[in-house]
């Protein structure tokens, strides 16, 4: 995740939480499926974002492999 940082703590920007960050790989039937991490969603809140374009997913969005770049 993109994170915000204060001090030496890194925050979530949704909940302002102290992260936890929880790699998400896509199923293997999946038509954006890559061989690892795909996205980073916040541990507290739920907050994703794409791996390669650091986007904020909306739900039911997925990262496309490699950002949509060939």
């Amino acid at each position: 995740m993109r994170l915000k940082t204060l001090g030496d703590d890194h925050y979530c920007q949704d909940c302002k939480t102290e992260v936890t960050v929880v790699c998400v790989e896509y199923d293997h039937n999946s038509p954006e499926r890559y061989d690892g991490t795909s996205e980073y969603q916040c541990g507290d809140c739920g907050r994703r974002e794409g791996r390669w374009t650091g986007k904020q997913l909306a739900e039911g969005e997925v990262e496309k492999r490699y950002g949509g770049q060939p």
